[in-house]
């Protein structure tokens, strides 16, 4: 499906083929590392025990910061990786949920001339907030291929329906780490203009765990992120 002036792509995107669906450190539950992250919190606050939760992860970006994102983000094989976690024989099964036909930067420009803002944007100005989304690996071993798919287009949905399909820059689903997890980038823009303090300060995020766990945790038998 197509979505929008800047032609989103929004289904499962690879390098051949796309499957269309059916349909600075924030206060969520945070975590430094994603992949492998859930299984030290599993243990530690379950004892072991089978219960799962939904992560959300954000963090904020400057013009500077976003190119390097979107170069992990979009990775391919020959992605000169630093992190030992990621697995280049498996890159090729990373797929896009949200793929725009323009760079990251691009479309952030674009999205910024269309509010036609009466100044110029600040240097320091927060451009892009990416989200990293999943759960443990428990999870997803006992889902099918095609509903962690499901999964994963609920979570995009959820943020596209929140915050606006035309500010949602990417979503891309990495499945070469120890943990399948979705980085969902978009522009922190609320009422015509670029507002990442207000949008995204410490209550409004609260509210975004509660109302993510509600809409997709529960639907998934997930619990609420600490």
């Amino acid at each position: 499906m197509i979505y929008g002036k800047s032609k989103a792509i929004f289904g499962k995107q690879t390098a051949s083929k796309t499957f269309c669906f059916d349909e600075k450190y924030s206060p969520l539950y945070f975590v430094p590392k994603f992949s492998g992250l859930c299984e030290a919190f599993y243990q530690e606050v379950t004892g072991g025990k089978n219960i799962s939760y939904i992560v959300c992860h954000m963090k904020k970006y400057h013009k500077t910061d976003i190119a390097p994102v979107e170069q992990e983000n979009e990775r391919d094989e020959n992605y000169p990786a630093n992190n030992p976690q990621i697995d280049c024989t498996r890159t090729r099964n990373n797929y896009n949920v949200i793929k725009r036909q323009c760079s990251y930067t691009q479309h952030i420009n674009r999205r910024i001339a269309e509010l036609d803002l009466p100044t110029k944007v600040r240097k320091d100005a927060v451009l892009m907030c990416s989200f990293v989304v999943g759960s443990d690996r428990e999870f997803f071993k006992n889902l099918s291929e095609r509903e962690q798919e499901k999964f994963f287009a609920d979570c995009t949905r959820f943020f596209a329906e929140r915050y606006g399909e035309e500010n949602i820059i990417s979503a891309v689903v990495h499945m070469d780490e120890t943990t399948p997890h979705l980085h969902l980038n978009l522009i922190p823009i609320a009422n015509g203009r670029l507002c990442a303090k207000q949008l995204f300060d410490r209550k409004e995020l609260q509210n975004l765990q509660s109302d993510f766990h509600s809409v997709v945790g529960k639907k998934w038998n997930l619990q609420r992120g600490k």
